[in-house]
């Protein structure tokens, strides 16, 4: 099993839940080829350097992930494929230096998914509004 790295870009004209979708499909892609997804880390839209397909901006995924070399190739494909992607970029990390970088970028990630406060549910109550009517008199 080697160590890759993910960058996907995603367009930006989906809707929230579109793009969620978008991000579970390419996850699914990996895991279905047998690799274990170790790390994550959406960083949200950004301003592209240059335009893409008449798009300036595009949702910006990293995924770090442990997987077989032979497939790669599928992975790429399947991304390839799927129109709702923008590009991709795929980094393979082999010396112990470059696993390393990977080791700590993989801690990064599970830092700030640590450090990001989860939201209580707020429970909140229907708003009744009160009618005063007055009496004539």
């Amino acid at each position: 099993m080697r160590h890759y790295e993910n960058l996907v870009i995603v367009k930006p004209t989906l809707t929230e839940e579109e793009i969620k979708n978008t991000l579970a499909i390419i996850e699914e892609v990996i895991v279905s080829n047998g690799g274990e997804i170790i790390g994550r880390d959406a960083m949200g839209m950004k301003k592209l350097a240059y335009p893409i397909e008449k798009n300036m901006r595009g949702y910006f995924y990293v995924l770090y992930y442990t997987i077989a070399p032979a497939a790669i190739s599928e992975i790429e494909r399947r991304f390839r494929i799927n129109e709702e992607i923008l590009r991709f970029v795929t980094m393979k990390y082999d010396s112990k230096r470059e696993i390393k970088a990977w080791n700590t970028m993989v801690e990064k990630t599970k830092k700030v998914v640590a450090a990001t406060p989860v939201a209580a549910p707020v429970v909140t109550e229907p708003v009744v509004a009160e009618t005063t009517e007055e009496v004539a008199s």
